[in-house]
């Protein structure tokens, strides 16, 4: 197979947020309890932290954590998870389908001393279903307030002198879906935003707020919920998964996220005009990933393989050249749930989207390129006509099916983004070669650049789209390796991964 990569240094779409490459977290199976935070263990540190754990999230580079949830978070009660942990109180948890019991020892100063520790910023999820707009508002106050007043001397009591200065708010998750403790319409929803907002921003005015947006993937919602509150936010949210078995009609699923972006963006404009809004609304993709394999009875404990590593990177790439409307990016979740980090008592392993995940959140520049690729294409499922749930209903029992589901045409095999420093010094490329059986022997244009000095290389690949990591045995991963001389012509592996990375 043979392509071109052209990228030209004076077509930029814009620069990528800080916030982009995040990730979620929520009080769900062994996501924090067992995953990420375990007191009893000889691995952890003295905050229930596990070490080996906090090492492999910090080499991700999370430039935001989202917490509690999730669904967890319509029924979470905050000043359960506050104060000395022998005296909270344990409670029984219904916010998934998986009633379970919930200890209430990783809470708000627990949250925020491992943010500190991985150099995230802190997101957090307030109740907008079981709770009320008050319980929000004591919320901001205990985590920024700087009066003395009950709620930020409750905090000082707690051990924390200083605010924590927690920038990112959402009013409540997915409170659209019947899944949800607090299920409301969404002019239900409206009015507990209104009341919510008005109290969390005069206790704090520089807080930026996000509201739960695409109610089931249908814009409906976000009109009507952005003609009552557009003026009072700064971001609208959405929550997509996507993966299949099949190979091919996996990726397709990348232009669903695509088409969810557009109609947002569609809304937010004639929200804004219609409002005459002073403020920008971006887009949060507060929830995303692949999940397609393990349901909740199952523990969501899905195993990653190669096909999956190329899907996260085309996801990301997509992200990437969405930079201008898509600021916040929260990767769900982190640790062992639908994660690309897994543990067990003892032990850890990196999944196959680890790297990927890590390469984006390490070697991208702030700038990103309008480049442009020509390469073969394929076909496969057009799942913009797909309702949920996202699941793989062939493989997985759901009532569903995908025979009348129409095709997409003329979907590239070689998808790309390329991203460079403000003085054009550094560019980084990174190219996901999906053919299943054929490298691409490409022909790279560099436009407006000075002649390279030196170029470097990551490659994430395998034996197979089918292979996997475990304990012990991290088949795939990211290999770097100097090129002897700059190249105008690449050729990238077949089912790969990579990241050319130029210096000027």
């Amino acid at each position: 197979m043979t392509a071109k990569i052209s990228v030209d240094s004076n077509r930029i779409i814009g620069k990528i947020s800080p916030y982009l490459f995040g990730y979620f977290i929520e009080h769900v199976h062994r996501c924090v309890y067992g995953g990420l935070f375990d007191e009893k263990s000889r691995l952890s540190d003295r905050d229930g932290l596990r070490k080996d754990v906090l090492t492999a999230v910090t080499q991700l580079k999370p430039a935001v954590l989202r917490w509690p949830g999730g669904n967890f978070s319509s029924w979470y009660h905050w000043e359960d998870g506050v104060g000395p942990g022998k005296k909270r109180t344990r409670k029984l948890s219904y916010a998934d389908d998986i009633v379970r019991e919930e200890s209430n020892l990783f809470g708000t100063d627990e949250y925020i001393a491992l943010c500190r520790k991985i150099g995230a910023e802190p997101y957090i999820t307030v109740n907008a279903g079981s709770g009320t707009p008050e319980e929000a508002v004591h919320w901001v106050e205990y985590c920024n307030g700087k009066t003395d007043t009950y709620y930020a001397n409750l905090r000082r009591k707690n051990g924390h002198h200083k605010p924590f200065g927690v920038k990112f708010w959402e009013i409540g998750n997915e409170i659209y879906g019947d899944w949800q403790v607090g299920t409301k319409s969404v002019e239900e929803y409206g009015r507990f935003c209104l009341e919510a907002i008005k109290g969390m921003k005069r206790v704090d005015p520089g807080i930026k707020i996000v509201a739960v947006g695409m109610g089931k993937h249908d814009p409906d919602w976000d009109r009507r919920l952005l003609s009552m509150i557009a003026d009072t936010i700064d971001y609208l949210s959405v929550h997509i998964y996507i993966g299949r078995h099949s190979y091919l009609d996996a990726f397709g699923q990348v232009y669903v996220l695509n088409d969810h972006f557009q109609k947002m963006q569609t809304e937010i404009q004639q929200a804004r005009k219609e409002k005459r809004c002073l403020n920008e609304i971006k887009i949060a993709l507060s929830e995303w990933g692949i999940w397609y394999r393990k349901n909740h009875a199952k523990g969501l404990e899905e195993i990653y393989n190669l096909k999956d590593a190329l899907l996260i990177a085309s996801e990301l790439n997509l992200l990437t050249r969405w930079c201008n409307q898509v600021e916040i990016g929260t990767l769900s979740m982190l640790v062992n749930c639908i994660a690309p980090i897994f543990t067990s008592k003892n032990k850890m392993f990196r999944q196959t989207i680890y790297p990927v995940l890590k390469l984006f959140g390490s070697e991208t520049e702030p700038v990103v390129l309008d480049s442009r690729v020509e390469s073969e294409t394929f076909s496969c499922r057009d799942y913009r006509y797909f309702p949920w749930p996202t699941f793989d209903v062939l493989e997985d029992s759901f009532d569903l099916s995908e025979e009348n589901i129409p095709l997409m045409n003329g979907i590239p095999y070689l998808d790309i983004s390329a991203t460079t420093d403000e003085k054009r010094k550094s560019l980084a490329i990174i190219a996901v070669n999906r053919h299943p059986d054929e490298p691409a022997e490409t022909r790279i244009e560099l436009n407006g650049f000075a002649p390279a000095k030196n170029v470097s290389v990551w490659e994430i690949n395998g034996s197979d789209i089918y292979q996997e990591n475990s304990f012990g045995n991290e088949n795939v991963s990211a290999v770097k390796r100097p090129i002897k001389s700059v190249p105008d012509a690449y050729i990238f592996p077949a089912h790969s991964v990579t990241l050319l990375k130029f210096q000027f």
